[in-house]
């Protein structure tokens, strides 16, 4: 079960190949990694709308959800599906819970080294805020007219074996996240697009708890 969720939420995010290949090489990486952590360092708190297409090869169509993120300091993340179907995962403290259809479920992740590390880079890219670690991760950055791409490729082999890579965009205009693309070993993707982003207003911690 454990691998399971490990699977569904690192398929959380993807995009196309199409999209990135509009992308040159980012002209001042230093600058723009300075106001990425200026900016993110203020982010105390993010709810969003998404759209997730995913696509799997082996389907004729892609399947689009629509749901809403919460996201406070720090790491708590609340990432619900509202349609289709409803579906809710909240990271919070160490663990993760699950509520499929009424059907909760919880883990510890401390136990699990690659998903702590999956969790922490996923957590991360959320909140704009990616850590420049070259012993973990290789990277690329780019940009275009519009946006900013950073596209990271695990180095750790078990890492590997979840994901091959991870994209975020920025907005050149004030930084914030405006998608985020992680891609499998397979080629499978999904794409997650958020709209309606609403920075440092209130939370409540009771959004992180599943009853």
């Amino acid at each position: 079960m454990m691998k399971q969720y490990l699977l569904l939420f690192a398929a959380i995010f993807f995009y196309n190949n199409s999209f990135a290949q509009e992308f040159k090489s980012m002209k001042d990486k230093e600058g723009f990694q300075k106001k990425m952590h200026a900016v993110a360092s203020k982010t105390n708190t993010l709810q969003s709308d998404f759209i997730q297409i995913k696509h799997l090869d082996v389907l004729s169509e892609d399947i689009e959800s629509n749901g809403k993120l919460f996201f406070k300091k720090d790491n708590n993340l609340r990432w619900e599906y509202t349609e289709p179907l409803k579906y809710l995962i909240v990271l919070r403290n160490g663990k993760v819970s699950i509520n499929d259809e009424g059907k909760v479920s919880s883990y510890d992740l401390s136990g699990n080294k690659s998903f702590r590390k999956i969790n922490e880079m996923i957590t991360r890219s959320i909140q704009g805020d990616l850590m420049i670690d070259e012993t973990e991760y290789q990277y690329q950055f780019k940009e275009n007219s519009n946006l900013y791409l950073v596209e990271l490729f695990p180095i750790e082999q078990k890492v590997q074996e979840f994901m091959k890579s991870i994209q975020v965009f920025f907005s050149k205009n004030d930084f914030s996240v405006q998608k985020i693309k992680m891609m499998e070993q397979s080629g499978d993707y999904t794409l997650m697009t958020f709209k309606n982003q609403k920075v440092n207003e209130s939370i409540s911690d009771k959004v992180f708890i599943i009853n």
